[in-house]
């Protein structure tokens, strides 16, 4: 199992982290990868961009380096764990357990994930000084699917597919995180293999409007 430097005092000389975070748009079916509508190279944000191709991202199946790390200013961006994410993703089998994004940190394992489980539900969660976890218990199983989630200190809130939001607004702190992987844990391997096909990060944005960014 590998071990980083947090990001936050390599960008900040050991200060305080950066305050809100960037607009992102990666697009990975065409190739297209903005912050606040600003191109960006595919290369600077994650660490195996050969992977991308004319499905997604590809995640590998159960591999020692299947996995994909978030580098650079989304690395920064993600590991504030303070926003809305929309992910849409392509499922290759219907029964597995699917890592859609893990966020990590050494000293507590502190740590954030969305998973979807074999029986097709997506479970969201976060680990700090207690568990706070949300499901979503639609059928998610072969095929495209598309996760919309908040996540802040007082508020995880989901939605799949256009589907009701599920919630829990009760309170939740992390230790500062340090890594951000795609498709499995904090050691760059991969559970089941699938493809992202888009990522969007964004401020939090309210629970009403989650059903419409997953749709």
């Amino acid at each position: 199992m590998s071990f980083m430097i947090n990001p936050f005092i390599l960008a900040t000389g050991g200060g305080p982290p950066p305050v809100g975070i960037g607009t992102w748009s990666l697009d990975f079916l065409n190739e297209v990868y903005t912050k606040d509508a600003s191109a960006v190279a595919i290369a600077d944000i994650i660490d195996k961009p050969v992977r991308v191709g004319a499905s997604g991202l590809e995640i590998l199946d159960n591999d020692v380096a299947g996995g994909v790390l978030a580098i650079g200013d989304l690395l920064i961006d993600l590991i504030t764990v303070d926003w809305t994410i929309v992910i849409e993703w392509e499922e290759l089998s219907g029964v597995d357990y699917t890592e859609l994004i893990y966020i990590w940190e050494s000293g507590n394992h502190h740590h954030f994930a969305i998973d979807n489980t074999g029986s097709g539900t997506i479970d969201a969660y976060d680990t700090g000084s207690t568990i706070r976890e949300i499901f979503d218990t639609g059928a998610y199983l072969t095929g495209v699917h598309k996760v919309a989630l908040t996540r802040t200190d007082s508020l995880l809130s989901v939605s799949t597919d256009g589907n009701a939001v599920v919630t829990d607004a009760s309170v939740q702190s992390l230790d500062p995180q340090e890594i951000a992987s795609f498709g499995g844990p904090n050691d760059e391997s991969s559970y089941k293999g699938f493809f992202i096909r888009s990522i969007t990060l964004m401020a939090p944005v309210a629970d009403a409007a989650l059903p419409g960014l997953s749709t």
